[in-house]
């Protein structure tokens, strides 16, 4: 459980790292003994509308993402130093079908219905 905050914070860097080029680091912790822990908080998931791609059905989502910049104190207080940077979207393409075959997580019919 004491590893859990690490594993978050470094997929939160790798996220970080991955849209870098869009957006600007964190700046480095205030003063001595601070520790800067990013994160992304998502605050809104929008799905398009199913298509075919040969076999498979498939979906656009589209994420908005809020980089936050937390710093904590010496003795692990949350500091209100810490701040948010720029929203920003992303768009993955999620595979609901292949064929007849619903492709979990999805639990819905094969082929989806479209609206």
């Amino acid at each position: 459980m004491k590893s859990w905050p690490i594993v978050f914070a470094v997929t939160a860097l790798a996220v970080f790292a991955g849209a870098a080029q869009a957006q600007p680091a964190c700046s480095p912790p205030p003063e001595e003994g601070y520790r800067l822990e990013p994160s992304l908080e998502v605050i809104g998931v929008t799905d398009g509308a199913p298509y075919r791609s040969d076999v498979d059905w498939m979906l656009d989502r589209t994420t908005r993402l809020l980089p936050l910049c937390n710093y904590f104190s010496p003795v692990g207080s949350y500091s209100l130093r810490s701040y948010s940077l720029d929203p920003f979207t992303r768009t993955e393409r999620v595979l609901l079908c292949h064929g007849a075959t619903a492709v979990p997580p999805y639990t819905g019919p094969c082929p989806p219905q479209t609206p």
